[in-house]
């Protein structure tokens, strides 16, 4: 039987060497383990993501302490290091004794008496050392000190030094390296939200409103919210506060044709069906067959009956006669606003990976915009914090369509959430100012046909 160690370790494995999904991975792992109790579950999770989010400070202590380059090291040995590293320097109750010798153990089923000698004597030094270990200077080179220190890929720190400057830049690494709240939407279909909020308020141990979206409840000390039976009867979906938002910010009204691209999961095409009040309907595309199943299931357990689903690449011809009052474009993206949730992603992400996304974003964007009727509303949203695939996605769209204009999002959204419009009238959410996911979205109208 593997024990909880090994099963992260080949999780961080997967991650590193294979760039697979960590939450997948993860969620995986776990189903496939029946003999694991509750307090391995969480302590598997605990390892994983807390060598991912700190993946970065860790390799630079290794790298102080190990006389072998992290990238000459065999795979295997490198995230046992990273495992045994992460519990020195992060989990208290952890004694390093113990940290030591399940990494020895560890290091005997993936590498020869060698490598077990390599892991046990630099991991004691770290333990030995760990209250001494010297990071970069913030003074001499900043760039350097907030990626090691706040464990973030360097040119990702030095793109938003430029755009946030150093204090923003360290609280927004500080608060991807948090554990993200648990949100929840309500499924009004079913359940106002207060009714909700007194049934789940006595089996979570805190339970609160979102600030400003009017669907949302904030939820700590939940161990598994999907195993709950108000989940399935379809009382709730799990999501983001920020995510929330942007059905509020497309505002359908019931009987009106949406199209919503990208769509699956269906996080927020449920929730454009939800304000509709299942009247009209949702064309709902995505390029995945599997997500689209997911869509599915979706809709079905929250009775949703309005979404008819197409798989379809959304930067082609649709093939539709049909013009939509509606048109949401939930583009793919990097990804940046939701490290917190997704830490693998800032080890698998490339800086060059940019432009080619933004240029899907804007085809998919140019596709769509003949399929919206005069009047109708355009909303572009992303889960990332790059202003090229937010604000210059939008000024390169806006400038081969003069037939579309702005609409400032403080039009849709109520004057409390007014920190989240910013002075073009963009929404823009983060982490560390909003404890919400880094959200950007803009609306557009059209006001008149291109001659």
């Amino acid at each position: 039987m593997k024990s909880a160690r090994q099963i992260a370790l080949e999780i961080l494995e997967k991650v590193d060497t294979q760039e697979a999904y960590a939450d997948i991975s993860l969620n995986s792992a776990l189903r496939k383990s029946d003999s694991l109790t509750p307090l391995d579950k969480a302590f598997i999770t605990e390892l994983v993501y807390g060598t991912l989010r700190w993946r970065g400070r860790i390799d630079w202590v290794i790298s102080r302490f190990s006389k072998i380059p992290a990238k000459k090291l065999d795979p295997w040995i490198l995230n046992i290091m990273r495992l045994g590293v992460y519990q020195l320097l992060f989990l208290d109750k952890v004694p390093p004794f113990a940290t030591v010798n399940e990494s020895a153990k560890l290091a005997r089923c993936y590498g020869d008496i060698g490598k077990v000698k390599f892991v046990n004597a630099n991991l004691r030094a770290v333990g030995r050392g760990r209250d001494k270990i010297e990071y970069p200077d913030i003074e001499r080179d900043p760039e350097l000190h907030i990626s090691v220190v706040y464990s973030h890929p360097l040119w990702m720190v030095k793109r938003w030094m430029k755009t946030f400057g150093v204090k923003a830049t360290i609280d927004l690494c500080q608060s991807n390296n948090e554990t993200p709240p648990l949100t929840i939407r309500t499924n009004t279909l079913k359940t106002p939200r207060q009714e909700l909020f007194n049934e789940l308020e006595m089996n979570v141990k805190e339970i609160s409103l979102t600030p400003c979206s009017p669907d949302g409840l904030q939820i700590r000390g939940a161990s598994d919210i999907t195993a709950l039976s108000s989940f399935e009867k379809g009382l709730f979906q799990v999501q983001d506060e920020a995510s929330q938002l942007v059905a509020h910010i497309i505002a359908p009204k019931p009987g009106e044709r949406v199209l919503d691209a990208c769509s699956a999961p269906g996080g927020k095409t449920t929730h454009l069906a939800q304000l509709m009040g299942n009247r009209g309907e949702i064309f709902a595309l995505d390029i995945n067959s599997s997500r689209l199943a997911l869509l599915g299931e979706n809709c079905k357990r929250l009775g949703i009956t309005n979404v008819k689903a197409f798989k379809k690449d959304a930067s082609l011809p649709l093939g539709f006669s049909e013009q939509f009052n509606r048109v949401l474009v939930d583009a793919p993206c990097s990804g940046m606003g939701v490290l917190r949730r997704n830490p693998d992603s800032k080890w698998n992400r490339r800086e060059e990976g940019i432009v080619p996304l933004k240029r899907l974003q804007l085809s998919i964007l140019n596709n769509l915009a003949a399929y919206l009727k005069e009047n109708g509303v355009l909303v572009y949203s992303t889960c990332t914090v790059t202003p090229e695939e937010n604000e210059e996605v939008i000024d390169d769209f806006l400038a081969n369509h003069p037939e579309f204009v702005l609409d400032s999002i403080s039009n849709v959204l109520p004057s409390s959430c007014g920190s989240l419009v910013d002075n073009r009238g963009f929404f823009k959410s983060y982490p560390h100012l909003h404890n919400m996911d880094g959200f950007f979205a803009a609306r557009l109208i059209k006001r008149g046909i291109k001659s």
